[in-house]
């Protein structure tokens, strides 16, 4: 196959997807990694679309909050495995943050009827245990974003200070190596970083073509993270340097 041809199907691939994994491309090509991973950094260099770890993201991907539907079907079964995984982090009869992405939506999914206090700004959070009343579930008011089913803004910020919070489970757009976690809006970002300023314990629940990303707004340093879950190890030197900021990893 032509690089021209290699090129054109990468980039439908990622204008549909979203994002791609250099083994599941080259699979898809019939070619090696290698290939791929050279095709990438050209079309970098040509500003059409952003390498990530172990893969590449269409341009603009990790700035923009995409529809929940559409991000709900990306990496779809890894979110699940890391869900499975969190879940065993909560006990009965804690107050536990859940965050509007749609990894922390799987986690929620599993959560069972027992003692437990829910606080989120998701909507699509709370009809999942409309048959399960020993969850209490409190929502946070504010600026409803149709892109997320989400609420954010003053007033959502302002509700976090009447609870005392045993943790936070939460993912995000992007991780980067030196500067931490971020997110698409700053509304996202701001409600975050003031839950992480009030929790003993933060969980980062995000599959691994995060790492390497930086969106628009920095809400949290790696050495904030307690644990973060993920469905692979990065490589050795990331892994390292990770560590070296007190950040502990966990696969799925």
């Amino acid at each position: 196959m032509l690089a021209l041809e290699r090129h054109r199907r990468l980039l439908d691939f990622l204008n549909e997807k979203g994002s791609g994994r250099t083994t599941v491309l080259a699979r898809m090509l019939n070619v090696t990694e290698e290939t791929v991973r050279r095709d990438f950094e050209k079309l970098e260099k040509d500003g059409v679309l952003i390498r990530s770890h172990g893969g590449a993201m269409r341009l603009e991907t990790q700035r923009r909050e995409f529809p929940v539907g559409e991000r709900a079907s990306q990496n779809a079964p890894e979110k699940r495995k890391i869900a499975r995984r969190a879940l065993r982090l909560i006990e009965q009869g804690q107050t536990i943050f859940l965050d509007p992405s749609t990894t922390i939506h799987q986690l929620a999914r599993l959560i069972p009827d027992h003692p437990l206090t829910i606080l989120t700004n998701s909507l699509q959070i709370p009809p999942l245990f409309v048959d399960k009343p020993e969850v209490h579930v409190v929502l946070l008011g504010g600026n409803f974003r149709s892109s997320s089913l989400s609420c954010v803004g003053y007033a959502a910020v302002q509700m976090l200070d009447l609870f005392r919070i045993d943790m936070a489970f939460m993912s995000c757009r992007g991780i980067d190596v030196e500067r931490g976690l971020s997110e698409a809006t700053e509304e996202q970002a701001t409600l975050k970083r003031h839950v992480i300023g009030q929790v003993p314990a933060l969980y980062l629940l995000a599959d691994a073509t995060k790492l390497g990303l930086a969106s628009s707004h920095f809400f949290a340093r790696n050495s904030d993270v307690d644990l973060w879950i993920t469905d692979r190890l990065p490589d050795a030197p990331l892994r390292r340097q990770l560590k070296a900021q007190g950040l502990q990893i966990e696969v799925a």
